[in-house]
């Protein structure tokens, strides 16, 4: 039996791949309404709270009355819990200090320095211990315990540097975050481009599936705007990233499961860690592996729990993308989106994915409500970049105002 702990983002899909392989899975969570009906007509899912721990998991565990095989997180919030309960039960884990490693950011530093990895210079700051920056302008302010690019910000000035710290000293409640701690990391802006390395770790050692370029939103946020998932050997900067993310993986002691590493190049050529996951990578990039490199990150993640090896084929040259139509503006969504037709007959088209109904309420500045399209590519490297750059360019969401008039 799989254990499948809270599935959110890619974990949902993680979970809809394990059922749809034949695997018996057990998925404990509070959001039982995001898993698709055919999870629940195959799964157990039973009701469980990280407020719950560790103890309700091992509950849940003995009463499904299955020998369990392995754990897999189903989202980076949980990635502690399900170590726990898999040292518990006997299973491939990560240790207790690799699970806080990768889940708070200023521990992940703190790895970093003792173990000679390149990341930027940051400092902790807490509510009402805010000053000057300890950097000069412009600095990359985020929370510690957060995920994806959820108030993270490029703060040019104090009074931006103000408001970005005093977002997260009072942010209460955060979407799918039961106990934020309300600290922000304050750091260097490394000004350079960005690409993750996705991946996983069994016991023939480090599998590098990815070189995924990124696409990012203009400061100051950090939106992720589009990506495209590259085989190792096909990225100018495979060899580069792939050495890098070996030592990241060894510098956290990661020895099971899926990876997940952000780095951006320095003005010198060299990567500087941004962020180090042992989860999978959410916004389609599993979808966008299999697409274009052919690797099945889901299934090597099963495998990696089970203590088994996902069996590798050759590697696609072929990438695969994707670019996140979103909108400039706020208001509601007319239903339609201008600039897209050109770029929807090409070769490399895959398919236009809609995340929003008409007459949704767009926000620009949040990054739960101002998607509305995923459009997908596939082909050689240099066109998938050239049509997601060219998407993000030249689509504009329309949208209605309160006087009725699309605008």
């Amino acid at each position: 039996m799989l254990i499948i702990v809270q599935p959110l983002s890619a974990g949902v899909q993680l979970a809809l791949r394990a059922v749809e392989s034949g695997h018996r899975c057990l998925i404990p969570t509070q959001f039982p309404e995001l898993l698709p009906a055919e999870v629940h007509a195959s799964a157990r899912v039973v009701d469980w709270h990280p407020d719950h721990g560790v103890p309700a998991l091992l509950h849940h565990t003995e009463q499904a009355r299955t020998a369990p095989a392995g754990v897999v997180a189903g989202f980076e919030y949980i990635v502690p819990e399900a170590a726990d309960l898999a040292r518990a039960l006997g299973l491939p884990a990560l240790s207790r200090a690799t699970a806080l490693a990768v889940r708070q950011k200023d521990v992940m530093r703190g790895r970093c320095a003792e173990r000679g990895i390149a990341v930027p210079g940051s400092a902790l700051v807490t509510s009402g211990s805010r000053g000057e920056p300890p950097f000069p302008f412009p600095v990359v302010v985020k929370p510690v315990d957060c995920g994806g690019s959820l108030m993270v910000s490029l703060a040019r000035d104090p009074e931006e540097y103000a408001r970005a710290c005093a977002e997260i000293h009072r942010a209460d409640e955060v979407k799918f975050h039961n106990n934020p701690r309300r600290t922000a990391l304050v750091e260097e802006f490394v000004e350079g481009p960005e690409f993750s390395v996705e991946g996983w770790v069994d016991d023939a050692g480090v599998h590098v599936a990815s070189i995924t370029t990124k696409f990012v939103s203009q400061p100051p946020q950090f939106f992720e705007m589009g990506h495209i998932a590259t085989a190792p050997e096909q990225s100018p900067y495979g060899r580069l990233l792939a050495d890098f993310t070996h030592r990241v993986i060894d510098a956290f002691d990661i020895d099971v499961g899926p990876f997940h590493v952000e780095a951006r190049l320095d003005r010198g050529g060299r990567p500087v860690l941004i962020e180090v996951g042992a989860r999978l990578a959410g916004d389609c990039i599993p979808e966008l592996i299999h697409a274009g490199p052919g690797v099945d990150l889901y299934l090597a993640a099963i495998a990696a729990a089970c203590g088994e090896r996902y069996e590798e084929g050759e590697s696609s040259p072929q990438s695969a993308g994707v670019a996140f139509v979103t909108t400039d503006r706020p208001g509601e969504f007319a239903g339609s989106v201008s600039g897209l037709e050109p770029h929807l007959g090409t070769p490399e088209f895959q398919s236009l994915v809609w995340e929003a109904d008409k007459g949704m309420t767009l926000d620009p500045d949040d990054i739960f409500t101002n998607r509305v399209a995923q459009v997908h590519f596939r082909g050689d490297l240099a066109r998938v970049d050239e049509l997601v750059g060219a998407v993000l360019r030249e689509a504009e969401v329309d949208i209605t105002d309160k006087e009725g008039i699309r605008a």
